[in-house]
């Protein structure tokens, strides 16, 4: 149960913001046409979701038969995700994005990361930011396996740098679901502790829809962090990149600024 309430609150989010730019109502001919169909669906169940939780604030939702209505939803996500799976084979890179984000979960084997890396990395290709962002935590950080220097890590943020320059094409799509973000995401040790409630679990989710800037403060963020000179070490190009991201409201979760201004803060970035 635990898998699909998770699945139908990531589904419910994603009606009112993603799906804004497909509003036109017609025979399903091409990939935004499939996109608007999923959009309907997932309006589907987000009614449903908003229902549940406002009969959890009241103290009226019964738990025991929470299950059993779940269930009439499963028929609703499984064609949502079919009809976002003929979306991204038309080329429609968002749901491309969507669709891996849905598949990725924590421990993913070596065969389930592929199936998840390799749609966001061509979404990414796609000029999707929100796609660069998402390989970082999904699949970059575990290919790279700690080694800054890593081949395939250098050419993951060169690619990040020239998304950076240039305006997401799909920048209409914002605000975007992200399972992880450095700059926004609040302390996860105490989400873990906190109650496990439906209201709980939306809040938290909502907390991850980010803004196209948001995106932006992110990526800035893991190249301040994870971006080496030919040495393998930070200097002050490293501090620009931070700047950039606090600029755009990054809370420097890693506490970067102190560091990097004392020990690069005298000098020109190149």
């Amino acid at each position: 149960m635990k898998t699909l309430l998770s699945s139908l609150l990531l589904l419910s989010l994603l009606s009112a913001t993603a799906f804004a730019a497909s509003t036109s109502s017609l025979a399903v001919t091409s990939s935004d046409d499939y996109f608007e169909r999923a959009q309907k669906k997932a309006e589907q169940l987000k009614l449903m979701f908003d229902e549940n939780v406002k009969l959890e604030a009241s103290g009226k939702l019964d738990k025991a038969t929470l299950p059993e209505k779940l269930k009439e939803v499963q028929g609703v996500m499984i064609a949502f995700q079919d009809d976002l799976k003929m979306a991204s084979e038309g080329g429609h890179v968002v749901a491309t994005y969507m669709l891996a984000n849905i598949q990725s979960r924590f421990g993913m084997s070596e065969e389930e990361r592929k199936q998840v890396c390799e749609p966001m990395h061509k979404a990414m290709d796609q000029g999707l930011l929100a796609a660069g962002v998402g390989y970082y935590y999904q699949c970059d950080m575990a290919y790279m396996r700690l080694n800054p220097l890593d081949p395939g890590h250098v050419k993951y943020l060169e690619a990040l740098k020239q998304m950076l320059l240039n305006v997401d094409p799909n920048h209409d799509y914002y605000p975007l679901y992200t399972n992880r973000s450095l700059c926004f995401e609040g302390d996860r040790l105490a989400e873990i502790k906190e109650e496990r409630t439906l209201g709980n679990m939306q809040a938290r989710a909502s907390a991850r829809m980010l803004t196209y800037d948001q995106y932006r403060a992110d990526a800035y963020y893991i190249l301040a962090a994870t971006r080496m000179n030919d040495k393998g070490e930070p200097d002050s190009v490293n501090l620009t990149y931070l700047n950039q991201a606090l600029a755009l409201g990054c809370k420097d979760p890693m506490t970067l600024k102190e560091y990097y201004e004392k020990a690069f803060g005298s000098q020109v970035s190149k």
